[in-house]
């Protein structure tokens, strides 16, 4: 397979829930999944084990960035939506190259948010104050382009 034309530098993420842009992030973990096997050993020797896959798993997806004053917005809006009653939500991901182009999104099925966290308050490390909200999913898909 030849190589890519291009090596894509990405930079930021975009996040949409039910249509509505939380913004763009810095970080993104967790856009990741697993298969849980049975191992079952096969044959008279028991030598020669095969693989039954069970289910697919989703960490939690965790995306962060630099405090802004929308955040206590975003604090609030993640405690209004675990106090309702939780209806399941659908989101995109979207790493984002140069010119804020995406250059490939995922979709993510049955997303609900489960967590916001602020900064470390501590004057004296000199870090950028950063905040996290982490969604939980029941998966994803690649989104064709357009």
């Amino acid at each position: 397979m030849p190589p890519d034309k291009e090596v894509l530098s990405i930079h930021q993420f975009s996040l949409t829930i039910d249509g509505k842009s939380l913004g763009i992030f810095t970080s993104c973990t967790g856009l990741a999944l697993s298969v849980v096997v049975d191992e079952v050993l096969d044959g008279g020797f028991n030598d020669s084990p095969v693989y039954l896959p069970h289910r697919v798993t989703y960490p939690p997806l965790v995306v962060s960035r630099p405090i802004t004053r929308d955040s206590p917005k975003w604090s609030q809006w993640v405690q209004e939506s675990v106090q309702k009653q939780p209806k399941p939500l659908t989101g995109e991901i979207a790493c984002l190259g140069r010119g804020n182009e995406a250059v490939a999104t995922w979709e993510l099925q049955d997303v609900m948010p489960v967590a916001w966290r602020g900064p470390s308050l501590d004057a004296r490390g000199g870090s950028v104050a950063m905040e996290e909200i982490e969604f939980v999913h029941r998966g994803f898909r690649p989104k064709p382009k357009a």
